[in-house]
């Protein structure tokens, strides 16, 4: 009689269970211990009466359980459900990423032939390259060194000889005045060495202004008060 009394109560309470969300969400939070104890025999309604007097009441979260237990079933016996080498999605419709050009490109592009000597236009695509990764020893005379001891940008012989332009660019900053630099030019067009390497004008063209001289015997033409922030305008002509 004691039994069919608790039965009683348990239909009782099946009967009552209704679409009560916080109660769905407590069992349905419990649901992985439920089944969990299921699949190591043991039995879960001492363990967890409220959720088996739940389950036995509302169909949504039975149906969680069912789902939840098949689930659980399959990774026991190793019969979940593995997709074998996924077909890859056809990209074929997108356009293709553009190629990121390197400095060879951007120099090839920035650098013209001109019949009695050559031209580099410097940009703000260009720069970022020319920037120094180690700060080599000052070139200059030694009582120059501090005044200009931040170099800014440098076009070094290797990377100069990819378009074959004779010359080798130097941008100091200036330390007296952070906006303005020293630009050097160092050229030495091939079969030619020092002492022969004076002569050749070097004109430095700004949007508001040009700057030209002659280079000494060691190739060498330097200006002084460049505006840094004009550098990726500046038009550097070098002629015989």
């Amino acid at each position: 009689m004691a039994d069919e009394t608790v039965r009683y109560r348990q239909l009782k309470e099946v009967l009552q269970v209704t679409s009560d969300s916080p109660a769905c969400d407590a069992v349905l939070g419990e649901l992985d211990e439920y089944v969990a104890a299921q699949r190591h025999g043991r039995d879960p309604f001492p363990l967890f009466p409220h959720v088996a007097t739940h389950l036995d009441g509302c169909l949504t979260c039975a149906a969680a359980y069912g789902r939840l237990y098949r689930l659980a079933l399959a990774d026991q016996n190793n019969t979940l459900p593995v997709l074998a080498n996924p077909r890859q999605p056809d990209l074929s419709f997108l356009p293709a990423p553009a190629a990121t050009p390197s400095l060879v490109d951007r120099l090839r592009t920035a650098v013209e032939k001109l019949d009695n000597g050559w031209r580099l236009h410097l940009s703000a695509g260009l720069l970022p390259f020319l920037q120094p990764q180690v700060m080599p020893a000052p070139l200059r005379a030694s009582s120059a060194e501090e005044r200009y001891a931040e170099l800014l940008l440098t076009l070094k012989p290797d990377q100069s000889l990819l378009t074959n332009i004779p010359f080798k660019l130097l941008v100091y900053r200036d330390a007296e005045s952070a906006t303005d630099c020293l630009v050097e030019l160092w050229v030495q067009p091939h079969g030619r060495a020092w002492p022969h390497l004076a002569g050749f004008t070097v004109i430095l063209q700004l949007p508001d202004q040009a700057h030209q001289q002659t280079t000494n015997a060691w190739g060498v033409a330097a200006f002084e008060h460049i505006p840094v922030s004009q550098l990726n305008h500046l038009v550097i002509t070098v002629t015989e």
